[in-house]
């Protein structure tokens, strides 16, 4: 288990030393909106990209690291699209009762490429498919997966959702948002851990951020949307079947 929270903290570190040869792209947050929208896409690509080698990297310290370990293997289905349908159903609903109650309008995504087509279309490519798929393999396929080898599944997943929270601070007007946030975590490590599937929790994160991005650029967000959910029902047939990564 010691290798989830050392993987988090060296993947941090070197995100912010990547970073550093980036900070220029910064400039173009305020030249235009399809700049902007493609200097986000980078950024997060080479944030995530860190992510992804650090699970990798750090799951091969006990083992070499195959597809199903993380949970990409093929599944049941229906049972899986199930227990999918349902868990966002039951999330949706917290974080909507959560922004009635509180009269919350936050929703952590970024408010960039409502200008153009283009721009819109790179938004949608950031939020619903490279971070999802880098986030999930990171915080469900590695993170949670390594405290289960030690923690039984609710501890597991509330500091899975704890860390999965803290860590989408962007400053103190979106905090409000981050005890959603930290709940759909938890709700992930839930369907993750009944599933053993990584693409279903892979498609109820890429429609959350769907639905958040349905009101900066809605066509380009439901095009996106759709063909992300269509892989993540696709793509596990192409996969293969495999063991469950949930340990026994």
């Amino acid at each position: 288990m010691w290798y989830a929270p050392v993987a988090l903290v060296a993947a941090f570190g070197a995100i912010t030393a990547a970073s550093v040869p980036l900070i220029p792209l910064v400039i173009f947050l305020f030249i235009s909106d399809t700049l902007a929208a493609l200097a986000l896409l980078v950024l997060l690509l080479v944030q995530d990209g860190v992510l992804v080698g650090a699970a990798l990297l750090f799951a091969g310290f006990t083992r070499r690291p195959r597809p199903w370990h993380f949970g990409l293997r093929a599944t049941r289905l229906w049972p899986t699209v199930g227990w999918a349908a349902l868990g966002f159903l039951m999330l949706l609903g917290i974080e909507l009762g959560y922004i009635w109650l509180l009269d919350v309008e936050e929703t952590n995504v970024e408010d960039i490429g409502g200008a153009s087509t283009l721009a819109a279309f790179l938004v949608a490519l950031a939020v619903i498919v490279v971070a999802p798929v880098a986030e999930e393999l990171f915080f469900r396929g590695f993170f949670y997966r390594a405290l289960r080898t030690k923690l039984r599944v609710w501890s597991a997943a509330l500091i899975d959702g704890l860390v999965f929270g803290a860590l989408h601070f962007q400053g103190l007007d979106s905090a409000v948002i981050l005890p959603v946030i930290a709940a759909v975590g938890i709700g992930l490590c839930l369907v993750y851990e009944r599933t053993g599937s990584l693409f279903a929790v892979i498609a109820i994160h890429a429609a959350f951020n769907t639905v958040a991005t349905l009101g900066i650029a809605p066509l380009p967000a439901i095009l996106v949307g759709l063909a992300m959910i269509a892989a993540c029902v696709l793509v596990p047939r192409m996969a293969g079947p495999g063991p469950s990564p949930m340990p026994t």
